[in-house]
């Protein structure tokens, strides 16, 4: 019987830390969940600054996690008279003994490193000290990035995109 009792809760320790294993969460796919208002396809159309300048251009957007979870995969095309104007391949992760969000976006040129933070609900990714983009989710749903670049210490848009739902994007 003593046996039998041991063998029991032996059982019953190894499955309850498999189950444990399973479920638990890793720091870094904690840190990207607070990103997941940004997961999904997004369509719709951005605005330079200034505007007087402007020519509208169409947005496309997908978000997606990998390596699951653990990565943050943004894919984006701005489109104007149907011909591409930017297009880019962005990877966010989170590095938890620097406690710190990087983002890094490449386009055919190169590459463009931020850091990033999360501050009242919205992604901020700064580029040495003059230039940010920022990610949110807007009241109505929709979901808005835009950029700023700091002129004579007034931070001042360069863009803003404002994209609502759709179906699968393909790129």
């Amino acid at each position: 019987m003593k046996i039998a009792n041991h063998l029991t809760i032996l059982l019953f320790l190894s499955f309850f830390c498999i189950v444990q294993t399973t479920f638990a969460q890793s720091e870094e796919q904690k840190a990207l969940a607070k990103l997941s208002f940004m997961i999904g396809d997004w369509r719709g159309s951005g605005t330079l600054y200034p505007v007087a300048e402007n020519k509208p251009y169409d947005v496309l957007s997908k978000v997606r996690y990998d390596l699951d979870g653990e990565l943050l995969v943004l894919k984006h095309r701005s489109i104007r008279n149907g011909k591409p104007v930017l297009s880019l391949h962005t990877l966010i992760y989170y590095h938890v003994v620097e406690q710190q969000y990087y983002y890094y976006a490449f386009r055919r040129t190169g590459v463009r490193p931020f850091t990033g933070q999360i501050v009242d609900g919205k992604f901020i990714c700064t580029l040495g000290d003059d230039y940010r983009l920022i990610f949110q989710r807007t009241p109505e749903g929709l979901f808005n990035e835009y950029g700023e670049k700091r002129i004579d210490g007034v931070w001042t848009k360069t863009f803003d995109d404002l994209s609502h739902p759709t179906s699968e994007i393909t790129f």
